[in-house]
């Protein structure tokens, strides 16, 4: 905060480009939990059930990533408008194949994919970066420089 001419203090935004946020599946493995295993959840059912003939690509990561990528987030029913935020920001990671997205990019998507809801989510940027910048699950997190 600053104080301005007014003797008032002013939020100040830092300067610089915005911050960029994606999954950190190595912290996600160091917490005890399978990347794969995780992401596994997030497939379709068509998906899984191929799965379940090759038990193999079940631990493979960037197999599971490309399917929801090509396949399963492309279904309606992969990010429906009761899902909660968290999950949501996870899922539309996982569907861009982790690609560090900013937080106005993330509210953007998110507001795309639920436009037909009547009563949108709060997807301020403010919200966000506190839910982003907060220790979660799901390990989200900015992008290391």
């Amino acid at each position: 905060m600053t104080t301005g001419e007014t003797g008032l203090e002013q939020e100040t935004k830092p300067t610089g480009p915005p911050r960029k946020y994606q999954i950190d599946f190595k912290a996600l493995e160091a917490s005890g939990r399978s990347a794969a295993f995780v992401v596994l959840g997030r497939c379709c059912w068509q998906c899984q059930s191929v799965i379940e003939e090759q038990p193999e690509l079940a631990g493979d990561l960037k197999y599971l990533m490309k399917q929801i990528t090509t396949d399963c987030s492309q279904r309606a029913d992969y990010l429906l408008p009761g899902t909660p935020l968290t999950e949501a920001v996870f899922r539309l990671m996982v569907a861009t194949g982790n690609k560090p997205l900013t937080i106005q990019e993330i509210a953007d998507q998110l507001s795309t994919a639920w436009a037909s809801i009547i009563y949108m989510k709060d997807l301020s940027e403010d919200l966000l970066t506190r839910l982003l910048d907060t220790d979660n699950d799901y390990m989200i997190s900015a992008v290391k420089k």
